[in-house]
């Protein structure tokens, strides 16, 4: 693999995802345009952040985008990353992917290369690679800034570029994609685990939460993250060692391990939720409780209604604090667990129904 230096530091280039680390943001390709849909409303609730790579001219021309990504980018839901700032310090970034290429195709075969679909990429993602696909009659011009290349090279060139942006130090995203045939290319490489983690992550994370993410709206979601970001940061972590084990367990047994880990994560948030539900009945009965001792004080004295008195002031106020204090600590505790925001994400779509 061939080093460059990227911003003081020596910076080996990955090849198609082999920087497999744990990160709590996350890159999104091989389009411009996040998709709306519920695997987007997903992928918000689970990562810190979102990025996309998006050509300069966008940003000065918002409108050429689609209304829903603007929407993104202006709530501050996705960072737009632009690749001529992010790899003018890389300026040989192409080569280990037209390796590849060359590899996967061999020089004599070149001349009988047939174009199949055609995928638009745009200029600022390819720089002198452009070239180098067109002089290999795998790319064509489509009239500045965009070249059309087949749809294999298209996503695997994507593939490469969303891992290589990923992996640099200001960017420190995972790659992301809705779309499987960009990581078709991949299983027989060594960053063979990394579209697999992926599979896993998105398999795992549809079954414990199969409502229409949809509909939780871009408010409500940047609301509840800003809430409740510690117990995502955990619940993340759980999610992704999990990943890590299942990448490590044979082929055969993997399926059978998929649905037997999500099961129990399923029956461990509901088992959360719950005894969530529980305490914060506690908690907003005793808040409410010295009042009500109160207003029976005030009523007995008033009317001489012994009885009412007893009633309602069945606690001390002392007795009702110590309690409050008591299902308050109990919270904070459930809260610490790794899947409480898998239950408290259940309770939010809940409470909107």
């Amino acid at each position: 693999m061939k080093g460059a230096q990227a911003k003081g530091v020596q910076y080996i280039y990955p090849i198609f995802g082999l920087d497999v680390r744990v990160r709590n943001k996350a890159l999104y390709f091989p389009y411009i345009n996040l998709p709306d849909n519920d695997w987007l409303y997903l992928m918000l609730l689970y990562w810190d952040q979102l990025s996309s790579i998006v050509p300069s001219e966008y940003i000065c021309n918002p409108e050429e985008l689609s209304p829903h990504m603007s929407t993104l980018m202006r709530e501050g839901l996705v960072n737009p990353v632009l690749p001529q700032e992010v790899l003018r310090d890389l300026p040989d970034f192409g080569e280990p992917f037209l390796g590849f290429i060359r590899r996967k195709i061999r020089r004599p075969q070149l001349k009988n290369v047939v174009l199949g679909q055609r995928i638009p990429i745009h200029i600022e993602k390819l720089g002198k690679v452009a070239d180098e696909l067109v002089d290999m009659r795998l790319a064509t011009t489509a009239g500045y800034p965009w070249f059309e290349m087949d749809q294999w090279v298209a996503n695997a060139f994507m593939s490469y570029l969303a891992s290589l942006v990923g992996s640099l130090p200001e960017i420190a995203s995972v790659p992301i994609t809705n779309d499987a045939r960009c990581f078709h290319l991949l299983a027989g490489y060594q960053g063979r685990a990394f579209p697999e983690r992926m599979r896993q992550r998105q398999l795992i994370l549809g079954k414990i939460f199969p409502f229409p993410k949809a509909d939780l709206s871009l408010n409500t979601i940047i609301k509840f993250k800003e809430k409740y970001g510690n117990e995502l940061a955990r619940f993340r972590n759980k999610i992704e060692g999990l990943c890590i084990d299942l990448s490590n367990t044979p082929q055969r047994d993997r399926e059978e391990q998929i649905q037997i880990k999500t099961r129990e994560l399923k029956d461990e948030i509901d088992i959360i939720a719950n005894h969530m539900h529980e305490t914060w009945h506690h908690i907003t009965f005793l808040d409410i409780l010295p009042v009500l001792s109160a207003t029976g004080s005030v009523i007995a004295g008033s009317h001489g209604n012994q009885t009412l008195a007893a009633g309602t002031g069945l606690l001390s106020l002392s007795t009702a604090i110590y309690r409050y204090i008591e299902r308050k600590q109990e919270m904070r505790f459930l809260l610490k667990e790794p899947l409480a925001y898998g239950a408290l994400l259940n309770r939010e779509w809940q409470r909107l129904r």
